[in-house]
Formats: structure tokens, sequence, C-alpha cells
């Protein structure tokens, strides 16, 4: 038997953001999923990494909801 195919996300990292900012929402899942590419560092662009930063700091200041 092969390796099982990795499933493709249905939105991609930078989607995932615009979504997050423009809803003013983030799931639990998708907070863990933001903050393992943040630390991860791969896969990631300058523009998404200051991004993503701003969505935590958006969080920890209440204007974005972290919602189950």
């Amino acid at each position: 038997m092969g390796r099982p195919t990795p499933i493709k996300p249905l939105f991609t990292i930078h989607q995932m953001i615009e979504r997050i900012l423009e809803i003013n929402e983030i799931t639990t899942q998708e907070h863990l999923q933001i903050a393992n590419v943040l630390l991860s560092g791969k896969n990631i662009t300058d523009e998404d990494r200051r991004q993503i930063n701003r969505i935590f700091e958006l969080i920890q200041s209440d204007r974005i909801k972290i919602i189950t």
C-alpha cells in the first residue's frame, strides 16, 4: 500500500487570515492552525506573518472573538 495523500485544506492560510479579519471572529481550530503556521515558519510570507500577529493583538484587545 502507498502513502495516503494529504488532504488539501479548504482554505489557504492567506484566505483564512482575510476571513478572520473581515468578520472579527476566529474558531479555536483556526487559532491553533495560525499559531502552528506562525511557529513553524514554513510557507508563510512576511505579510501573512504580520497579519497573524495583528490577529493575536486584536484577540488580546477583545476586538476578535474566539468561538467554538
